[in-house]
């Protein structure tokens, strides 16, 4: 099992260092049973994805294609070693919601793969996981992904799409997302609090 595991870390890696490109991320942050170290084959690798503030439906959008096409995105019965986006959370909004057990578990030994310097502040926003027994520190560490030539492509896009046409955007992908996911059945069969939908927290944590 140590072997798949390496192998599927290394994934995770390589994903995360390639949407670093993508405009408004600002943390990748790997999560659930890939940093306990309990997979299996049918496992698949849970993101948590940091966004700029006002950004998330697009940052959100934009993940999604380049997942999509790089064929790594978990969906349907694509799961095994596929990326599961299932939280996103803004850069001023780090507190996990809601505080319990299974949230604690899930993310207390959150590691970085992107966007280390915020980290610090994600630790001190979830110190409410110790409360449940849980240290919130990094399960292990892994060798930076940040790249200067990567940021640059990641900050041109940022470029375009500020301003009105970055909020004209927005608002038109928030439209679009919000709607297919309320009309998910999924959504609709989750337990309280498992799917959490705003403009700084995007959860999908539905039944098995």
């Amino acid at each position: 099992m140590e072997e798949l595991f390496l192998k599927r870390l290394k994934k995770a890696w390589l994903i995360a260092y390639l949407l670093q490109i993508v405009p408004f991320v600002r943390m990748i942050g790997l999560n659930g049973s890939m940093t306990r170290k309990e997979i299996t084959p049918s496992s698949d690798i849970d993101f948590l994805v940091i966004t700029a503030p006002k950004r998330i439906w697009t940052s959100r959008f934009l993940v999604t294609i380049l997942t999509h096409l790089t064929g790594q995105r978990r969906y349907g019965s694509k799961i095994a070693g596929r990326i599961c986006l299932n939280r996103y959370q803004t850069e001023d909004f780090l507190e996990i919601q809601p505080h319990n057990l299974y949230h604690a578990r899930t993310f207390s030994n959150l590691v970085p793969l992107f966007g280390k310097k915020i980290y610090p502040s994600y630790q001190k926003a979830n110190q409410w996981m110790t409360k449940f027994n849980y240290e919130v520190k990094p399960a292990f560490h892994l060798p930076e992904t940040e790249r200067p030539i990567l940021l640059a492509i990641q900050k041109a896009g940022e470029w375009i799409l500020k301003g009105w046409f970055g909020d004209w955007l927005e608002a038109r992908l928030k439209n679009y997302q919000k709607k297919r996911i309320l009309n998910d059945p999924r959504t609709k069969e989750a337990p309280p609090g498992r799917v959490r939908i705003s403009d700084q927290e995007l959860c999908f944590h539905p039944k098995k």
